[in-house]
């Protein structure tokens, strides 16, 4: 098995009422149970819409440009798979796939 990062990219849906969201949530958070019950989900979490961008070692900015909001990385999940294909397939289940993209990649296994 492999560890595999999920990104979650997309806007924060600005129009969901609190039901919409509060019911995406919940559909997330039994998508996660069932990531570990599997044994499958190593860490994860939202990120806040707030943030610094490093432009180069001099520049930091943090007043923009800002991102669009398709542009926008609202969370991250690390799962184990088989392999990519796998990892796309349980990606592929998760219900924010629905408002959201989400970037599969293969995590480096770096030897301690």
């Amino acid at each position: 098995m492999r560890e595999f990062l999920l990104l979650m990219r997309g806007e924060r849906s600005p129009h969901a009422s609190p039901e919409q969201m509060q019911q995406r949530m919940k559909d997330y958070m039994g998508w996660m149970k069932k990531m570990t019950d599997e044994g499958r989900l190593r860490t994860g979490q939202p990120l806040e819409p707030r943030g610094r961008w490093l432009k180069d070692k001099k520049t930091v900015v943090t007043d923009g440009p800002f991102l669009e909001p398709n542009e926008v990385i609202g969370g991250y999940v690390i799962i184990e798979a088989e392999d990519l294909d796998d990892a796309a397939e349980i990606a592929r289940d998760c219900p924010l796939l629905e408002h959201c993209e989400i970037f599969v990649r293969p995590l480096v296994d770096v030897p301690s």
